[in-house]
């Protein structure tokens, strides 16, 4: 789907907007400078108060995916990547591909590679502040283990070792796991919520 590119520079108002300009013309403003002052074009101004309505669509263009779908869509992606399960790019697009035609309209996506458009997902993810994030390594044992109860039972464990061992502070050791490699050294990008301090994947 090739992205849609606007024809003119109007600045489509919302019902606030236009309340806010009735206003200002009631207080005696022209309507030039209600314009000017509100970032309208005086002529999208005048035919929006000769119809008393604002514009609910772009004109012509629709996204191809309906509000709700694309809500729908965008939470799926969040819980995913909540879990450690981040799609990538082309996970993503294959998904809004087999989503659309699950619901009759996948005519705007490309139908010989079952894909949905890399400008359709620049502005999925645009639309739902989301960003391809290259997140971090994370291993199913870690991603797993690490929970109260697991973290809780390892302090429990510790504490018995030390009242039963003995053992003076000088022979405790710290190891990790440097140099032994448990999960892939590179994944590919995912899709997070933009603003998300550390984005994990499991592998």
């Amino acid at each position: 789907m090739a992205p849609y590119k606007r024809k003119s520079e109007r600045v489509l108002t919302t019902q606030d907007i236009l309340d806010e300009a009735k206003r200002k013309i009631e207080a005696g403003d022209s309507k030039r400078k209600v314009a000017r002052d509100l970032g309208i074009k005086e002529s999208t101004l005048r035919k929006r108060l000769k119809a008393g309505t604002v514009p609910v669509s772009l004109g012509r263009f629709k996204n191809a995916l309906s509000d709700e779908m694309e809500k729908e869509l965008a939470q799926h992606c969040k819980d995913l990547d909540n879990r450690f399960y981040g799609l990538t790019r082309k996970h993503i697009m294959k998904v809004a591909f087999d989503f659309a035609e699950k619901n009759g309209v996948s005519e705007r996506f490309n139908q010989e590679k079952k894909l949905a458009g890399k400008d359709w997902l620049k502005g999925f993810c645009k639309r739902h502040k989301l960003s391809v994030r290259a997140p971090e390594l994370c291993s199913v044992a870690r991603a797993v283990g690490f929970n109260k109860v697991q973290v809780s039972r390892f302090f429990e464990n510790l504490k018995q070792c030390r009242l039963e061992k003995k053992f003076p502070p000088h022979r405790i050791f710290n190891m990790d796991e440097t140099g032994v490699t448990t999960v892939p050294n590179k994944t590919p990008k995912i899709i997070s919520p933009k603003g998300k301090k550390t984005v994990f994947k499991v592998n």
